[in-house]
C-alpha cells in the first residue's frame, strides 16, 4: 500500500537539490564523493537543471502572481510491496510517480526522483510538478488538496495492482451508453435496453414515457418493499418485452437496475427534471417569438414503425401459390356477381396467369423476402464490425511505448513515452468519434432494413390471411342460398295445401 503527501514549493531548485543531494552530512559526502541519492529519476525535460530553470521563469513571466514554483508529491510504499533491493521494483515505482502527476495536472511538466535510502528502508518518489499549465498558459488551477491527491492516488493504485488503504470507493453510477456494449448484438438485455432509451430519449415526461413504452412493445411492472425495521419504502422497476431472437418469441422481464443505472426508476426522474431545466433555461435564453400568420397544419405526423414481434417466417411452394390463386378466382367472381359488375377484367386477369404459372408467382414472393432479409443480415454484420476499435493504429502505439520504456537513458524514454501518450489519445478519440458516428448509421440502417423483412414476411401472412377471409366468406354465402332455397320452396309448398283442399269439398265430402 501507499501513502501521498503534497506541499506547495516557492523554490523548486532548493528542494530539487535536496532529493539530489540530501542535507547534513550526507550532502556534504555526496558533494565530496561526486556522487547523489537518486536511484532512478524521469521528467518531461532534457535535465533536472532544465526543469527548475523552466520552473523559475514561468513564475518571474507572471510577474508577481504566482506563489508558487511548483508542487511536491511524496509517494511511499511498504517493503512488502517495493523492494529497495529490486531494479524492477525501482523502476516501477519511477514510473508510477509518472503518472500520479499526470493525473493531478496532466498539462504540467514533472520530474520524478526515486530515493530508497530512508530510515524505513521504503522505496519512495519525490515528484516535483511545475505550477503552469502549458495548455492554458495559466499556473495550475485545482486538484492540488491532499484529499484529491489522495483519491487520484487510490483510483491509479487499483489500476496499478498496489493494495489501497480504506474501504472501496462508492460505485459509480452506470448509463446505457456504457453498458449495452458488454451485451451481444442479437441478446434480449441489448434489445430491450435500446427501446428503453429510445422511449425515455421521445418523451418530455413521465407519462409521455409510459405511452412510448406501450408502441415499443415493453411493459413496465412497478414492484414496492417496505422494510420492516426502518419502514422505508424502496421502489423497483423491471421492463418485460417480447424476444424477437429467441425460439419462441415469448416475453422474457430483466430488472431496470440490470440494465443500467439511468433506465431506473430514479435515472429515468432524474433525466425529465433535468431536460425540463434544460427547457426552461432555452425559454428564458430565447428572443421574444415572431407574429405569424395562421397557417392550417396540413402535414401529417410519422407513422410509428411497428414492433409487432410475433411475426413467422412463413415457406410456400407452388401448390400453395395455385391453390391461393384459385381461391382467390372464385372469390373475385363470387363479389364481381353480387356488385353486378363483370368479373373478367384486369385483377381476373391476374390472378388466372398466377394460376397457369405458380411458379412466376413464387419465385417473386420468395426474392423480395430473401432479399429483405440479406439487407438486414448484412446490415446486422456491419453493425457487429463496428464494436471493436481498429487494433493496429492501438497496437502500433503500445509497440511504440514499451519501445519507450525500454530505451536505455531517461530522456529517450520520457521523451518517447510522452509521443506515444499524446499520439495515442489524439487516435483514441479520433477513432471513438467514427466509431460513435458508423455505429449510429449502422443501427439506423439495421432498424430500416429490419422492418423491410418484417413488411416481405406481412405480405405472405396476409395472403394467408386473405385466403382464409375468403374462404369464411363463401362459406357464409353458402349457407344463405341454401336458407334462400328452403324458404322459397316452403312458400311453394303453402301455395299448393289449399287448391287440393278445395278439390276435396266439391262433392260434399
Amino acid at each position: 500500500m501507499s501513502t501521498t503527501h503534497i506541499q506547495p514549493l516557492p523554490n523548486v531548485r532548493g528542494r530539487m537539490s535536496y532529493t539530489e543531494l540530501g542535507e547534513g552530512k550526507k550532502r556534504t559526502r555526496n558533494i565530496r564523493e561526486g556522487t547523489n541519492r537518486i536511484a532512478a529519476q524521469m521528467g518531461d525535460m532534457g535535465t533536472r537543471e532544465d526543469f527548475i530553470r523552466f520552473c523559475s521563469a514561468m513564475r518571474r513571466q507572471s510577474q508577481g502572481t504566482r506563489l508558487n514554483e511548483g508542487y511536491e508529491l511524496r509517494v511511499s510504499w511498504s517493503p512488502e510491496e517495493l523492494s529497495k533491493d529490486s531494479p524492477e521494483d525501482i523502476q516501477r515505482a519511477c514510473e508510477y510517480g509518472y503518472l500520479l502527476c499526470k493525473e493531478v495536472a496532466p498539462n504540467a511538466p514533472c520530474w520524478v526522483t526515486v530515493h530508497t535510502d530512508g530510515e524505513g528502508g521504503c522505496v519512495h518518489v519525490h515528484a516535483t510538478i511545475a505550477n503552469h499549465d502549458l495548455v492554458s498558459g495559466t499556473a495550475i488551477a485545482h486538484g492540488t488538496d491532499h484529499a484529491t491527491v489522495k483519491r487520484k492516488n487510490d483510483r491509479l493504485s487499483r489500476e496499478m495492482g498496489f493494495t489501497v488503504v480504506g474501504p472501496e470507493p462508492a460505485k459509480e453510477r452506470t448509463t446505457w451508453a456504457e453498458r449495452k456494449e458488454q451485451f451481444g448484438i442479437e441478446s434480449f438485455e441489448r434489445l430491450l435496453g435500446n427501446r428503453v432509451e429510445d422511449a425515455r430519449n421521445h418523451a418530455s415526461n413521465m407519462e409521455e414515457f409510459l405511452e412510448e413504452l406501450k408502441i415499443r412493445d415493453v411493459e413496465l411492472t412497478e414492484t414496492r418493499k417496505v422494510d420492516k425495521k426502518t419502514g422505508e419504502e424502496t421502489v423497483g422497476w423491471s421492463y418485460k418485452s417480447h424476444d424477437l431472437y429467441g425460439k419462441s418469441k415469448r416475453k422474457r422481464r430483466r430488472r431496470a437496475s440490470n440494465l443500467a443505472d439511468d433506465l431506473t426508476r430514479e435515472g429515468i426522474e432524474a433525466y425529465f427534471e433535468e431536460k425540463q431545466r434544460e427547457f426552461e433555461a432555452q425559454e428564458q435564453d430565447a428572443p421574444a417569438p415572431e407574429v405569424l400568420p395562421d397557417v392550417p397544419e396540413t402535414a401529417e405526423p410519422e407513422e410509428q414503425p411497428s414492433t409487432d414481434s410475433a411475426l413467422d417466417v412463413y415457406d410456400l411452394d407452388q401448390s400453395d401459390v395455385s391453390e391461393m390463386a384459385s381461391d382467390l378466382q372464385k372469390a373475385h367472381i363470387h363479389r364481381s356477381r353480387e356488385e353486378g359488375k363483370p368479373f373478367m377484367d384486369e385483377r381476373y386477369e391476374r390472378l388466372v396467369e398466377a394460376q397457369n404459372h405458380p411458379d412466376e408467382q413464387l419465385a417473386k414472393l420468395r426474392e423480395d423476402v430473401d432479399a429483405a432479409r440479406r439487407e438486414f443480415h448484412a446490415s446486422k454484420e456491419a453493425r457487429d464490425t463496428l464494436q471493436h476499435p481498429c487494433p493496429g493504429l492501438l497496437a502500433g502505439m503500445y509497440v511504440f511505448a514499451k519501445a519507450g520504456c525500454n530505451a536505455k537513458d531517461p530522456v529517450s524514454r520520457m521523451m518517447a513515452d510522452m509521443t506515444a501518450m499524446m499520439l495515442r489519445m489524439m487516435i483514441q478519440q479520433v477513432l471513438a468519434e467514427e466509431r460513435r458516428r458508423q455505429r449510429e448509421e449502422a443501427e439506423r440502417r439495421v432498424y430500416e432494413s429490419r422492418k423491410n423483412m418484417w413488411d416481405a414476411e406481412k405480405r405472405l401472412k396476409a395472403a394467408e390471411k386473405a385466403l382464409s377471409s375468403e374462404d369464411e366468406r363463401e362459406e357464409h354465402l353458402k349457407l344463405k342460398r341454401a336458407q334462400r332455397r328452403a324458404k322459397e320452396a316452403e312458400q311453394r309448398v303453402g301455395v299448393r295445401t289449399p287448391r287440393s283442399a278445395d278439390k276435396d269439398t266439391q262433392f260434399g265430402e
